[in-house]
């Protein structure tokens, strides 16, 4: 059975360096030493420093042979052995047993080569500083010092009449060998110690960071799943409180009715009591979509498909949708501005919008009970830098923000307090003070910024985006012609002669947004699967003006952007289609076919409504206008 080959040791852990120093002590200690081999060879160029013993060379000459050979050839003939065997033990990731005491000799072979004592004593000092820390068997260098110090000794007692080296070499071999041992592996022991506590404490963060992780996935998971499961109930709850308070309003067939104080008195009240049931889910899912946004923002998991977006389109949604959680008479949402266009992800950008909005209101409405809470929502041409971007302005008559609270109000989970009581403002309007923070992160992930704050205490406060002028478009052009007569106004709260097609595969939510569908005078077709709507319209006698589509139509079926590109193909129709989900996350994930919008659970009828109309504007809008007929491929606007 073969072994597992043993993993090399992680680059940068204690295992690996105290591989990797050794080595690269070896290297440099050769080096020098090479350095030095070099300039006991250069004196041969010119008169000797060190005392030459001409001794040594004769002897050498006897020796090989050659009674021409001259000093300068004698040294650097050495000089070159010694370098290619410094070379070769350099280039050894661990160099063979033979070769540190083979350069060891040739090294001390200095004595007859560069002609004296004093060159080997100098080498054999330089040799024994190039070798400390690096004294280990396998790296050779105790071998290498021992080899110089026996071959000096040894060519001093051949060619010397006074020999002394060999009483001066043992010591210096001991007096390095000593200090390789007490300071540089002592020191070493230690350094390693160290690194080998630190890759511990390392490794254990590492793995106190992976359940960190794993948790934050859990829990990430936990926070879906619950957010869509409990969008659910609250869409019901919603769309019957609208379908309700629709079925409430005066029409022309009841003016007795309306003439009746107390009639009239008492569909007030009931209509207050439904105001206030939608505002109750409106708070239960802004807290749902919070915690959910922000932990998705803590994470980087938020992912932008940009697109052309009409700003003012999106204000307008945001303004509708708000206007409807208030009555007029505490609540006033205005609109101003010019249409303008630009390039980002229109559900991040409408949820920024809709998060400084919605905090302009928490803190505006009942404020005073002498007049209307106003908060304007605006969009205008902006300069900055020579280069002419646009500017969302937020704009309440609220209580203010106080000038050390400014910069706060951005953090999570800070909340601005009320000076006399003491408590959370607007708290109980569903705040957790993760609004801001959000606003923060989106802005970050559209890459827009948000200007300083202006606020007066007790006069209202001023939030400010700005965009920058790459993503600004030109508007495009108007879908009449010139000369065309206008079309008389129509109620763009109302949906009175359309059809339209609901798939949603619970019941209960599919129940609950027909009625308040049919509030807005729409007619609806609805079904829990896909061929069973695709059975019920072809008893239609024409084609629906949208389409209304769950996400999520159950495990193992084609979610909601299949079903409308099927239906799609199958009528040969540019259908304009709002796909709805309780996934919040999933928000930026999905991918939308051309006149296709995403809304997240609860989505109120005022915006479902405006964005219905906006989608189908391209095919002339209008009270009962059909869907023009738009091949599947064409292009959208």
């Amino acid at each position: 059975m073969k072994q597992r080959r043993a993993e090399p040791p992680r680059p940068g852990s204690a295992e690996h360096i105290a591989e990797q120093l050794p080595r690269r002590r070896r290297r440099l200690g050769l080096a020098l030493v090479a350095v030095g081999v070099v300039g006991l060879a250069m004196q041969s160029f010119s008169e000797w420093l060190l005392p030459y013993n001409l001794a040594s060379l004769d002897a050498v000459r006897q020796l090989t042979g050659s009674p021409t050979l001259t000093p300068q050839q004698l040294a650097w003939g050495w000089a070159l052995l010694c370098l290619a065997l410094l070379a070769t033990m350099a280039q050894s990731q661990r160099p063979p047993a033979l070769l540190p005491p083979l350069a060891g000799l040739a090294l001390g072979s200095v004595h007859a080569a560069a002609g004296g004592g004093a060159a080997s004593l100098a080498l054999l000092l330089l040799v024994g500083v190039a070798s400390l820390g690096w004294h280990a068997g396998r790296q050779g260098g105790l071998s290498l010092l021992l080899a110089t110090a026996l071959a000096s000794t040894g060519w001093e007692w051949m060619v010397s009449d006074f020999p002394s080296l060999w009483a001066v070499a043992p010591v210096l071999v001991t007096v390095f060998v000593w200090i390789d041992l007490m300071h540089m592996r002592v020191n070493d022991r230690r350094l390693f110690g160290a690194l080998a506590e630190r890759d511990e404490l390392i490794q254990s963060l590492d793995q106190r960071t992976a359940e960190l992780t794993a948790l934050q996935g859990a829990r990430t998971r936990l926070l879906a799943s619950i957010s869509h499961d409990l969008r659910q109930p609250l869409q019901a709850v919603r769309l019957y409180a609208e379908a309700m308070q629709a079925a409430e309003a005066p029409t022309a067939a009841q003016p007795l009715e309306r003439r009746d104080p107390e009639a009239t008195q008492a569909r007030a009240h009931r209509s207050e009591l439904l105001r206030q049931q939608m505002r109750a889910a409106d708070d239960a899912t802004a807290m749902l979509d919070q915690f959910s946004e922000f932990s998705a923002i803590e994470q980087g998991a938020l992912q932008s498909r940009p697109e052309l977006v009409e700003v003012r389109d999106i204000l307008e949604a945001v303004a509708a949708s708000l206007q409807a959680t208030q009555s007029p008479a505490q609540l006033r949402l205005s609109v101003h501005g010019r249409r303008q266009w630009m390039h980002t992800d229109r559900t991040q950008l409408a949820r920024l919008v809709q998060n400084l909005a919605g905090n302009a209101v928490r803190y505006s409405v009942g404020l005073r009970r002498d007049r209307p809470a106003r908060v304007v929502l605006a969009v205008r041409p902006h300069t900055s830098g020579g280069a002419q971007g646009l500017a969302i302005d937020v704009v309440d008559n609220g209580r203010g923000i106080p000038a050390d609270k400014l910069d706060a109000v951005f953090e999570p989970y800070v909340q601005l307090t009320d000076g006399a009581t003491g408590a959370p403002a607007g708290a109980s309007r569903g705040g957790r003070g993760l609004g801001l923070a959000i606003v923060r992160g989106l802005a970050a992930q559209l890459e827009l910024r948000i200007a300083p704050l202006k606020s007066r205490v007790g006069h209202g406060t001023r939030f400010r985006v700005l965009i920058p002028a790459e993503q600004r478009r030109a508007g495009l052009p108007s879908l009449t012609p010139p000369g065309t007569l206008s079309t008389p106004e129509v109620d763009t709260t109302r949906l009175d002669g359309w059809l339209l097609a609901l798939l949603d595969d619970e019941a209960a939510p599919r129940s609950a947004l027909r009625a308040a569908l049919e509030g807005a005078g729409a007619t609806i077709v609805d079904a829990g699967a896909l061929d069973q709507l695709k059975l019920q319209l072809d008893d239609e006698p024409r084609f629906p003006d949208a389409l209304v589509v769950d996400h999520d139509l159950g495990i193992g079926k084609p979610d909601g952007v299949a079903a409308v590109l099927s239906l799609r193909a199958e009528w040969e129709l540019m259908v304009p289609a709002v796909v709805v989900t309780g996934r919040v996350g999933a928000l930026g994930t999905i991918t939308l076919p051309k006149r296709c919008s995403l809304l997240a659970k609860p989505v109120a009828l005022a915006t479902l409504v405006a964005t219905l109309r906006r989608l189908q504007r391209p095919a002339g809008g209008g009270a009962g206008a059909t869907t023009v007929d738009i091949p599947v491929d064409a292009d959208g606007p």
